[in-house]
């Protein structure tokens, strides 16, 4: 048997798919792309696949990817060629390779969020607040997790979860560049970032947009 890794975009109504729904799309695409694939044994076998890092909810993505085995002598070539006419509305083909890194190595994600304010004046308010509490380490978002066999919100301080922060202002758009941690023992999304902020923010965004552009490895080294 051999590993491969698919790489795709995750984009426009495809972003709304939960994790779940990807895992039964994916499977079906499998399927009707005929591949020679590696099945689990046992009452209700199934093909082998498995999402390195889910995505949240609601994020875009430049380059996810999910990892198959394949039968001998199926070749990555012919795996795109089968899966490419096959993949769902937005969930675009990109690459299939074996796998360089483990999902064990990865320790960030790289985000682009783009917000919309009213004006100008209210985009430089936000942008400013928040590289102040960025800087001062005072941010705190709630996060599910589980109390034994329940689960409860959690808060988490963000201060050494957020790396490289950068925001910057064209009108009446922030746009913040941002790598965040990911992976065990803690993944923080985006959307927690901004909300953490808003928090403690007088002005809002009318819309928001998050864009993941690649999982990163411990030296800030891309995840491939």
């Amino acid at each position: 048997m051999n590993s491969l890794r698919i790489w795709f975009k995750k984009v426009g109504r495809a972003k709304y798919i939960s994790h779940l729904d990807l895992m039964r799309s994916m499977t079906k695409a499998i399927k009707r792309s005929g591949l020679k694939v590696w099945y689990t044994e046992g009452f209700n076998p199934h093909a082998y696949i498995t999402f390195p890092l889910p995505l949240s909810l609601g994020i875009e993505s430049e380059s996810e990817c999910v990892d198959i085995r394949v039968e001998d002598g199926v070749t990555a070539w012919e795996v795109k060629e089968r899966m490419f006419d096959q993949m769902p509305e937005g969930l675009d083909l990109i690459s299939v390779e074996e796998p360089f890194c483990n999902a064990k190595e990865i320790r960030y994600g790289r985000y682009v969020i783009t917000l919309d304010f009213e004006n100008g004046n209210q985009a430089e308010e936000f942008a400013s607040l928040s590289q102040k509490l960025v800087d001062e380490k005072n941010l705190v978002c709630e996060k599910k997790g589980k109390k034994g066999h329940k689960k409860v919100m959690k808060e988490v301080p963000l201060g050494e979860h957020i790396f490289n922060f950068k925001a910057e202002v064209k009108d009446n758009v922030l746009v913040i560049n941002v790598d965040l941690s990911a992976g065990n023992p803690v993944n923080i999304a985006p959307n927690l970032l901004i909300g953490a902020i808003e928090k403690q923010s007088e002005t809002l965004p009318i819309y928001k947009k998050y864009e993941k552009k690649c999982l990163l490895t411990e030296n800030f080294g891309i995840f491939r």
